[in-house]
């Protein structure tokens, strides 16, 4: 399996990060869009947006080479992109989240072109029926006043479902990396929720306001995610199954996204349910994973952030989550003006 969420840009499980504090209840939200409808503009005609920039070092890329030889592929970053797309039927290519999202995938499978095809299908699948599109667009007012009274109740009741999930602030997306990478906070402590499907949908709206986030702000194409336990404990850890699911997502239909993981002071009790999901995470994703506590994980937050703008749990000095209920939110996916994850 390879890792969907993986950048090649390996850092050892050893380096850390500060503890997490508790934050106080400050109302801010980024706000973002993004249209991947074929009448509408795409990521890459919107005139305001900055150009792409590709994470991807010689050295990501030597390594790729390297892979795809030892297994007898080929690798041609400009031919895999165009066999991808010619597989694509015009139905499928309707749901490409964006243009590059055929290249994330033939890079995450290091060349393997039938099994590129083969995950992009899954997740253009995925997609659909997972109807990321509402969950982007269900806080719309003007995109929701322009579709039928079925479909309003559709929007609506999706909204209801992410509000639910929102209310105790157990994943937000907060400022940027030095690089200008958007930062998705995630504090299992937190949760509220034991409805498995519900808490995808919330977990996939953040993560696209965080990938959106980070095209706005630098163009870049993958997101830092930071997870504080605060208040975590056995007893509110989410079932395996959930996990399981998590993990899907992230590893199958998010290609080359996640630029790296920060655990940041995880308490003893964390030893067990780490003990049991790492076996079910991919090794490539695995090598993105930094556990974090201590002065060596400061120096690495001070080299990765600039903490007099992040989170308290990870090693900042600002409390920005917000425990307002999204649907007081002002967000919309659906106009192509992406916005920034406020600092």
């Amino acid at each position: 399996m390879k890792g969907v969420f993986d950048n090649d840009n390996s850092i050892e499980p050893s380096s850390c990060i500060i503890v997490t504090h508790s934050t106080s209840d400050e109302s801010l939200w980024p706000l973002l869009s993004a249209s991947e409808h074929s009448n509408e503009k795409s990521y890459d005609e919107v005139d305001d947006l900055p150009p792409l920039v590709d994470d991807c070092t010689p050295i990501d890329h030597s390594r790729r080479v390297d892979i795809a030889r030892a297994h007898g592929h080929e690798y041609d970053e400009e031919m895999g992109v165009q066999a991808i797309l010619s597989s694509l039927s015009s139905h499928e290519q309707q749901f490409l989240a964006d243009s590059n999202m055929p290249l994330r995938h033939y890079r995450a499978e290091k060349g393997n072109l039938p099994e590129a095809i083969r995950k992009i299908k899954s997740t253009l699948k995925w997609r659909e029926e997972f109807q990321v599109d509402d969950i982007k667009r269900c806080f719309d007012k003007d995109y929701i006043d322009s579709v039928s009274t079925e479909r309003q109740k559709q929007l609506h009741h999706m909204a209801e479902i992410i509000s639910r999930e929102n209310e105790t602030g157990k994943i937000y997306c907060r400022g940027y990396d030095r690089q200008g990478r958007a930062i998705l906070y995630l504090t299992p402590g937190k949760e509220n929720s034991n409805h498995e499907l519900d808490n995808m949908r919330h977990l996939v709206y953040h993560l696209e306001r965080a990938i959106s986030c980070t095209r706005r702000k630098s163009g870049r194409q993958k997101v830092c995610i930071v997870i504080g336990y605060e208040g975590f404990k056995l007893s509110n850890a989410p079932p395996m199954s959930t996990t399981k699911h998590t993990l899907t997502i992230l590893q199958h239909h998010y290609p080359e996204r996640m630029f790296r993981a920060y655990i940041c002071d995880p308490p003893f009790v964390f030893r067990t349910f780490w003990g049991v999901i790492r076996h079910v995470i991919d090794p490539c994703t695995l090598d993105k994973v930094a556990f974090c506590a201590g002065a060596e994980g400061q120096k690495l937050l001070e080299r990765d952030f600039d903490v007099e703008q992040t989170e308290r749990q990870a090693g900042g000095t600002k409390n920005l989550r917000s425990l307002v209920k999204i649907k007081n939110d002002a967000v919309s996916f659906q106009r192509v003006e992406f916005g920034t994850a406020i600092l």
